[in-house]
Order: structure tokens, then sequence, then C-alpha cells
């Protein structure tokens, strides 16, 4: 008997699935974006930084050397320009180095358009984005599963409700932060890129935790430099570990950690990474990676008998 559970079916870096703590992937990955060496072509992707994948598996990455937002079908034969892709500038149908993404439960793309420091909002089918944020000290992005916005800004982590103007601050004190993720209770996930960690913070009680990492090295309690961070129903955190070139999966309460993916030194073979910069789920567990120096997002497929009972 299988431990899944579908249920959510908005895209983000979560999987909907409840994976069991002894899943597996496979070894080898498939290249389901990208992968044809650095470009601008529609088949091409030049060190992609950020990823959403929704119910139907199709891939959304975030292509900042290409200024645009492009979406890859579950088939990974077609794809498509959704967002930006008409030049670096700052009108509305423009983009300059969007450098995260997050998608609500309407399929609106919310985009951290970095190079002209604002948060861009995007309808689905919309030629043009509106300004929904801009502040010069924006590190990052996520979407909750009632569809409410967080933004990790000037250290604080802000937190906009569906249909509200005002924003509550969840937290404050956070160093260095390149990633977050929120899970089912409302708990952010954050990763501290220099301090080699993924800290936890509680909305309750704004209490902070280190939940992984700590220390600089290749070890399996440590990182060097944390990026993507994606968090299951289990409570197991997952991350990129940008320059060991791997994925880490930290069980809730662990002190160590054990590599999913990856791990077996920098290059462009199936079973390696080199600098993953972003990580996704689908509704099926399956682990994407943006696998940013070799252009091109991988799909890691769970072992679905490695959860059997």
């Amino acid at each position: 008997m299988s431990s899944f559970h579908y249920s959510l079916n908005i895209a983000r870096r979560r999987p909907a699935a409840r994976i069991c703590e002894r899943a597996t992937w496979t070894r080898n990955a498939t290249t389901v974006a990208g992968g044809h060496r650095f470009g601008v072509t529609l088949n091409q992707l030049a060190c992609p930084l950020a990823i959403s994948v929704d119910a139907n598996q199709n891939v959304y990455v975030a292509d900042p050397n290409n200024d645009r937002i492009v979406k890859w079908d579950h088939d990974a034969v077609r794809s498509q320009v959704v967002a930006g892709g008409h030049g670096t500038g700052n009108n509305n149908d423009q983009l300059y180095f969007p450098r995260d993404i997050a998608i609500d439960n309407e399929g609106v793309i919310y985009i951290y358009d970095h190079g002209n420091q604002r948060i861009q909002r995007w309808r689905r089918g919309a030629s043009t984005g509106n300004t929904f944020l801009e502040h010069k000290s924006i590190n990052c992005i996520a979407v909750d599963d009632e569809g409410s916005l967080y933004v990790l800004m000037s250290g604080e982590v802000r937190k906009w409700r569906i249909g509200e103007k005002t924003r509550e601050v969840i937290g404050s004190g956070l160093n260095l932060a390149r990633y977050m993720t929120v899970d089912r209770n409302g708990s952010v996930y954050v990763s501290e890129e220099y301090c080699h960690r993924v800290i936890k913070l509680d909305p309750k009680t704004k209490q902070i935790s280190v939940v992984a990492g700590g220390s600089q090295g290749n070890g399996a309690d440590q990182f060097n430099n944390t990026w993507g961070v994606a968090v299951d129903q289990s409570g197991s955190i997952y991350v990129s570990d940008y320059f060991n070139h791997r994925v880490m999966r930290w069980l809730r309460g662990a002190t160590f950690g054990e590599v999913i993916a990856g791990g077996r030194g920098q290059g462009s073979q199936p079973d390696q990474l080199y600098h993953p910069a972003d990580l996704s789920f689908d509704l099926d567990g399956n682990l994407y990676v943006v696998d940013s120096y070799n252009n091109r997002v991988q799909k890691f497929l769970i072992d679905t008998r490695s959860c059997d009972t």
C-alpha cells in the first residue's frame, strides 16, 4: 500500500504527496527543460534559477539571463514564454533578470524581477504584468496553500493575504536569504546561503530555529551554500546544496541529511548536477532540480515501491 495522498494542485516547491521516510529517487534523471547549451531559443535556457511545477506537471522556469519566464509542457517537447521575453527593460511586458517565481491558486505568477527591484504579477495568459511591490532589498518570494504571498525583504518575512493591501510581518532578523517555502501549517523555511543552513520561522511564536546544516563542508551534516528549499507534508526538508552539486534530504528532527540526487561531482551526466539552484516536486513526489550551470531542469522519478508497506 502506497502512502501518497493527492490533494493540492497549485504550483509550488512543496509536494502535495505525503512522501514516506524511506522514499528514494532514481539515480539518473531525465531532462525536462533546456539541456541544449546556454542560449536564447525556446529549447534552451541560460543559467536558470527558479522553478514551479503545476498539477499537470508543466514546468515554469525563471530564465534570468533571457529576462523571461518559460513554461515547458510535461512532455518536454513544447515550451512558451509566459512572462517577459521582450528584452531587458522595466516596461510592463519586460523583465530584468527575474530571480524567483511563485504561482498562486488561480495560476497568477509572481515574479521577483531582481534587476528592476520589484515583484511583478502576471495573470494566466496575460501579455503584460503589473507591479505588486517595489523595494531595493527583496530576497525571495513564496506562496502558501491559501494563495497568500510571502516576501523576504530587509531581513523580514512579510505576508500579504488575498485581497488585502496591508501586510503582516511574520518574522525578522534573517540573514543572506536565497530561497524560502511555506509548509501547510504556515511555518516559513528559509535557506540562508552563506550561513550554510536552513532556518524555520514559526509564525505564532516568531521563534527561529535551525533545522538543517549550520557549517560549511561536504559532510552529511553540512552544506556548501544552501539554495533551493522545499518541505513535504511529513516535515522532511529538501535542499539544493549548491557548491556540493547535490540535493539533500533532512528528515524531521534529524541532525544530518542524506543525498537523494547528484553528489557525484560536478558534471553533466544524468546522475550529476552542476550548481543546482532550485528544486520542486510534482503531485506524485517526483523531484525537479534546476541544474543551473548545465542550463537544464532535471527530473528524478520517485520509486513508489520504496514507500510500499
